[in-house]
């Protein structure tokens, strides 16, 4: 477990900052109370919306950046970049949580701070880790993202409730502000020193095979080579050399394959992550309470906790099963909740106030242990190095974009009770049906050496 515990400790960076990226993920999806909030108060409809799709902006203009220079940097350097932009963001938070301007402004310097961190850690994990531990490493990754998540609808329910209209005890900017300084001012230190880089980049960028093998031995956590080591490394070299006769364009030569499916599933993901979250602070999850003046609705926290414990669930079931099976009975049970919580709305004028909430964060743990962490390790092992940068950042960037596109058709279309039947058996529909599409195409790539990844998303022989 050595090579594990040192190949967590080189993403630990990465951790911290994409849990400050979920808190401003949050921040977008569970919206700040505008009644109940003195920053809220006094700018129009549209200013609040664009302070919502700033972040996601912010994350798709720099992807484009790092999608075409990604391979000029260090990965110890790409990383404290984004702790830079994370730690200029918890500034401006702390000290002016109230001011418009200030407030839309760090949040698409957020946004790149998340943007850089999601496509490096992403691309990092799947060089860096061993056969055996890619799928958790990556699932811990996840797992960070929608923590920041729940942590902050804790935040926002405490800081916005209408008890504080008159004076906040603290508002939720500055509040985030106080989580994310210091988290991004460590990753930001400890980078410099935990960060070992990874011997694929090294080997694809500079071809110097010491250099690329003395990390791989720092990372495995060993103190010499072993018979073992040495394959993983062949198999590294031949991978490198490979990618160095192919273009780097994402669609041309054998690479659409791989990009078509994980582009797929992960559109087909963003369907229902949106829907999900937009529902959750509708009035589906206020039926879990009786909502007053002076009350606080944990709702939103007890959705996004019961996530988290999905999401940690999954680090420890990831791999016990072919990423097919856990994708398609992921995706399974996700729709069928979700179609049955549907159909229950639709057809009965009544229904016991347990009923749907127990349907919806039944669905929401099904759709973390599987759906989300498979398609995230989809990114991180199907593509060679020389496409890897590129073809990863094309996928996020549609993934951001799709965000601020729902969002958009969310605030244009009314939310009626009708609307919302329909749209939840619409959703629940387009889940079960990539389901299938899953379980047909997605390789089982568990305990396979990268070069043997690759190939297998490729279609190729190895």
């Amino acid at each position: 477990m050595a090579g594990f515990f040192k190949q967590l400790s080189c993403i630990l960076c990465s951790m911290m900052l994409l849990f400050c990226g979920g808190m401003h993920i949050g921040w977008s999806i569970m919206h700040l109370y505008m009644s109940g909030n003195r920053w809220a108060v006094g700018i129009s409809v549209d200013e609040f919306r664009f302070a919502i799709l700033s972040f996601f902006t912010g994350c798709g203009f720099i992807i484009l950046i790092v999608a075409g220079t990604k391979n000029l940097l260090p990965t110890r350097v790409w990383i404290m970049l984004s702790a830079f932009f994370f730690i200029i963001n918890g500034v401006f938070f702390l000290a002016m949580p109230t001011y418009y301007a200030a407030t839309v402004a760090t949040r698409i310097i957020a946004g790149f701070g998340h943007g850089i961190a999601h496509v490096v850690s992403i691309i990092y994990v799947g060089e860096i880790a061993s056969r055996n531990y890619r799928g958790k490493l990556v699932a811990i990754l996840v797992s960070s993202i929608i923590g920041g998540i729940a942590l902050f609808t804790i935040l926002s329910m405490v800081t916005t409730n209408p008890v504080f209209v008159v004076e906040p005890n603290m508002h939720a900017n500055r509040a985030i502000g106080i989580v994310i300084l210091p988290l991004a001012t460590f990753a930001l230190l400890c980078s410099w020193f935990l960060v070992v880089e990874s011997p694929i980049h090294t080997l694809t960028t500079s071809g110097n095979e010491s250099e690329a093998r003395s990390n791989l031995i720092k990372l495995r956590g060993l103190s010499m080579e072993s018979p073992s080591l040495m394959d993983e490394f062949e198999d590294m070299k031949t991978l490198a050399s490979e990618s160095e006769s192919l273009s780097p364009f994402f669609l041309s030569q054998g690479n659409f394959p791989p990009f078509q499916l994980v582009l797929l599933v992960k559109l087909a993901n963003l369907l229902f992550f949106n829907y999900s979250m937009n529902t959750a602070k509708m009035s589906l999850m206020s039926l879990m309470f009786t909502l007053g003046l002076f009350t606080h609705n944990w709702a939103p926290s007890i959705l996004m906790l019961s996530k988290f414990a999905g999401s940690l669930f999954a680090i420890l079931i990831i791999d016990l099963l072919p990423r097919r099976f856990m994708y398609g009975i992921s995706s399974t049970f996700t729709g069928t909740f979700m179609l049955a919580l549907g159909i229950i709305l639709a057809t009965y004028d009544v229904v016991a106030t347990w009923i749907p909430p127990f349907l919806y964060i039944v669905a929401e743990v099904f759709n973390t242990f599987g759906m989300l962490p498979v398609s995230e390790i989809m990114l991180s092992e199907a593509f060679p190095p020389k496409k890897r940068a590129l073809s990863v950042s094309s996928i996020l960037i549609c993934e951001y974009v799709g965000h601020m596109v729902v969002y958009i058709i969310y605030f244009n279309v009314p939310s009626t009770l009708t609307n919302t039947y329909i749209k939840t058996l619409v959703f629940s529909g387009v889940i079960l049906l990539k389901c299938l599409i899953a379980v047909l195409t997605i390789p089982d790539t568990r305990g396979k050496y990268p070069r043997e990844a690759v190939h297998m998303y490729m279609h190729k022989k190895k």
